[in-house]
C-alpha cells in the first residue's frame, strides 16, 4: 500500500511544471509577463507573485545597465 502511494505521488509530481523562483523570472522577462498576463488574466494563480517579482528584478537589472553604459560615456 505504501508503495503503490509513493508510486501515485511521485507520477503526480512529474507531471507538474517545477516551481520558477525569482531568477529565472529575471533572466526570462517575456515568461514573466506571459505568466502575469495569465494571472491578470485569471487563468492561473501559480507563479504570479514570483514572475513579478521577477520582472521587476530584470527592469531593475536593466536599468542598471543602462546607467553604466551612461556614465561611461557610451
Amino acid at each position: 500500500m505504501k508503495r503503490a502511494a509513493g508510486l501515485v505521488l511521485a507520477a503526480l509530481c512529474g507531471c507538474t511544471a517545477p516551481e520558477r523562483g525569482v531568477e529565472a523570472f529575471a533572466a526570462d522577462p517575456a515568461a514573466a509577463k506571459a505568466v502575469i498576463a495569465a494571472c491578470d488574466a485569471g487563468r492561473t494563480r501559480r507563479d504570479c507573485e514570483t514572475a513579478r517579482r521577477g520582472l521587476g528584478e530584470a527592469r531593475r537589472r536593466d536599468r542598471l545597465a543602462a546607467y553604466a553604459r551612461t556614465a561611461q560615456g557610451g
